[in-house]
């Protein structure tokens, strides 16, 4: 959709009745008909993905199943949303965790501002050192030593392969204290950079 002056506004593909503040109203809506899958035994679990802490604060108000059984967002040593950690492991939620080894929409100049590419951060590379074991393996121990969830994505088998081998090391408190330095917040975000929503807060 355009504004009157024809120029995209900030919600410019949503949909009529997506508009910014139907969305709360929209999520509960689509919470319930997956609740109502769920009672049905249509599925064994429900769950969201994206979501801040706010928009599940907002849920838990209305929602009659509590809590999700997962929340998948972006989540790695860049952008670690500890708030968001908190939370979760409050209420119960699994957290899963997509770009775990560091999003692929950045530019070389955010990546270069963050300190250059996750895989090759010195804390990571350290540990891969110690442990024999790849950068990407390092990254994957570490979100599951804090009990996230991990999709890794991978183009070859071996390396789907490899990505499972994780169970051989364990990070020890001074590496995991080393990789969290790395902790960007909001500007650690590198996925959906091209998307006109990523910083609305959908409130």
């Amino acid at each position: 959709r355009k504004d009157k002056t024809g120029a995209p506004a900030p919600f410019h593909y949503a949909a009529a009745g997506h508009e910014e503040d139907a969305l709360p109203a929209l999520r509960a809506e689509t919470w319930r008909a997956m609740e109502d899958a769920l009672e049905q035994g249509l599925t064994r679990a429900i769950g969201v993905s994206n979501f801040s802490v706010r928009h599940l604060q907002a849920l838990k108000q209305t929602a009659r199943v509590w809590p999700p059984a997962v929340n998948q967002v972006e989540l790695n040593p860049y952008y670690q949303q500890r708030e968001l950690q908190a939370y979760c492991a409050e209420e119960g939620i699994v957290l899963q965790a997509y770009a775990s080894l560091g999003g692929q929409d950045a530019s070389k100049a955010t990546t270069a501002s963050l300190g250059g590419p996750l895989l090759e951060a010195p804390p990571v590379a350290a540990a891969a050192e110690a442990h024999g074991a790849t950068a990407a393996q390092v990254l994957l121990r570490w979100a599951l030593q804090k009990r996230i969830i991990v999709i890794p994505k991978a183009n070859r088998e071996a390396r789907a392969t490899e990505n499972t081998r994780l169970f051989h090391f364990s990070l020890s408190e001074p590496e995991m204290a080393a990789i969290d330095s790395l902790d960007r917040g909001e500007a650690g975000r590198t996925c959906w950079r091209n998307d006109p929503l990523r910083m609305l807060q959908f409130e």
